[in-house]
């Protein structure tokens, strides 16, 4: 009697095993698809995954990153606790002087563009003298810039506009747009759609609005949990229900358009909406019971 109950056991803690394994075994895969989404973090839902803490929260919590997710994956990397890889070449890893190496690059090709008044923008013309006694070329004494203001404009947190990340580059271009890759599995033991992700990309964008995004670098999901479970997300509601970053991507606390299926382009907001309602319909009316 023992070893039956017994047996019954093992068979249920290997049932329960089964059932619990994430992500699901390839033979369990009833259906995958690998989805491409893009995150807007200019929109208010999204905000908090770059929001900055105060400098008022000085307690020692469970967050050892409080600069957002971007700023988190950044410091990890210059920490050496991962690699980034080569949006265009995921077996070539990059350290993080590669990386940087990329943004002096794209911030290169900023300063190649040249303006409608040639090729330094035309007014070289203009000099000092030409105002008269130098009016306008004193030191802001008069106007009181410099006692007023400091050297440096600070951003809302009391630090310069790099949010405290040792000023190696200017984090704001990093900071509007992230692509994230999954694979949308249906596991045939669940009878569930699981959320497998693959990937986290950052993205550059002009800050002149003029040139097409680039592609920095990409991070995997699996080498970067540990650091987005040490990163805060800040509940501006409510101050006693923070998360973890992790939690946020798990629990799908944003909001994201599919750009790609797997391999087929998505061209507009309507098709990706359409999409994504194909996705949840198809998982809707998988299973008849």
């Amino acid at each position: 009697m023992q070893r039956l109950i017994l047996f019954i056991l093992l068979i249920a803690f290997c049932a329960a095993e089964a059932f619990a394994q994430f992500p699901p075994r390839k033979d369990d895969h009833f259906w995958r698809r690998k989805i491409v989404n893009r995150i807007d973090l200019n929109e208010k839902i999204n905000a908090p995954l770059i929001k900055r803490e105060s400098q008022y929260y000085t307690d020692k919590s469970q967050y050892t990153e409080k600069e957002g997710l971007v700023m988190a994956l950044f410091e990890g990397l210059k920490k050496g606790k991962y690699v980034a890889y080569h949006p265009d070449s995921l077996g070539e890893a990059l350290g993080y002087e590669d990386v940087l190496k990329r943004i002096q690059d794209f911030e290169g090709s900023l300063e190649g563009e040249v303006d409608d008044f040639g090729d330094e923008g035309g007014f070289d013309d203009f000099e000092g003298d030409d105002f008269g006694d130098d009016e306008f070329a004193d030191d802001g004494d008069e106007w009181g810039f410099d006692d007023e203001f400091g050297e440096t404009v600070e951003d809302d947190l009391g630090e310069g506009g790099g949010g405290g990340f040792s000023g190696d580059f200017d984090p704001a271009p990093y900071e509007n747009v992230l692509h994230f890759v999954e694979d949308r599995i249906f596991d045939k033991n669940r009878s569930d759609m699981v959320y497998d992700i693959q990937f986290i990309e950052i993205i550059w964008t002009d800050p002149g609005e003029t040139l097409p995004e680039k592609r920095l670098c990409t991070f995997k999901y699996k080498e970067v949990m540990e650091t987005l479970e040490a990163s805060q997300w800040k509940n501006r509601f409510n101050d006693a229900e923070y998360r973890t970053l992790r939690e946020i991507f798990e629990l799908r606390l944003f909001h994201s358009f599919i750009t790609e299926v797997s391999g087929v382009g998505v061209n507009t907001l309507d098709e990706a909406e359409q999409r994504r309602h194909q996705i949840v319909e198809f998982e809707h009316h998988l299973w008849s019971y």
